[in-house]
């Protein structure tokens, strides 16, 4: 069985005070939901650890700007600061994206992610979670393929530079 990912986080427990905003947007560079999730109060501060960096990506005064686009596979949080500096970009690798019956979207998590630092290191994150689903059954042959494939194509377009929501997280920031 797959993780459902919902945009307004609406379990976690981590988070005492928040706001949740979303709209669709149509413009020359995405379409589909973008939403705002901002943490105002948080019970304590959450970092991740890669390679020998740690980063917070949530805090309280932080905000997740997340991108729900149509016909991807795969979805984007932007980890913000209080400062609004970014701290990371987290691609959620996705067999579809769908929307609640409140209209709130919720993604099924395929594992694989692939996070992005400001410096432009990358990092590719739950392979053995992938490879597990599959060895065990809980996913089949094509939608193993379908993650594999997605994550290549995002890691290609951030090593070239060409990854339009990375390029125009700024526009969005300040929407």
């Amino acid at each position: 069985m797959m993780k459902l990912k919902f945009a307004d986080r609406p379990n976690w427990t981590r988070i005492i005070k928040k706001r949740y905003v979303q709209k669709y947007v149509r413009d020359h560079c995405f379409e589909g939901y973008i939403s705002w999730l901002f943490l105002d109060r948080v019970k304590e501060p959450l970092t991740m650890k890669y390679g020998s960096q740690e980063i917070c990506i949530a805090d309280d005064g932080y905000f997740w700007l997340m991108f729900f686009p149509n016909n991807e596979h795969h979805s984007l949080t932007v980890m913000i600061n209080e400062q609004n500096k970014v701290m990371q970009w987290y691609f959620d690798i996705v067999k579809s994206i769908k929307l609640t019956d409140e209209g709130i979207p919720v993604i099924e998590d395929l594992y694989l992610d692939l996070v992005v630092l400001p410096n432009k290191e990358y990092y590719i994150l739950d392979e053995d979670e992938l490879t597990a689903a599959l060895e065990e059954g809980t996913m089949d042959k094509n939608d193993y393929q379908l993650a594999v494939d997605e994550l290549e194509k995002l890691r290609i377009s951030v090593e070239r530079g060409e990854n339009v929501l990375l390029n125009n997280t700024d526009r969005y920031m300040k929407a």
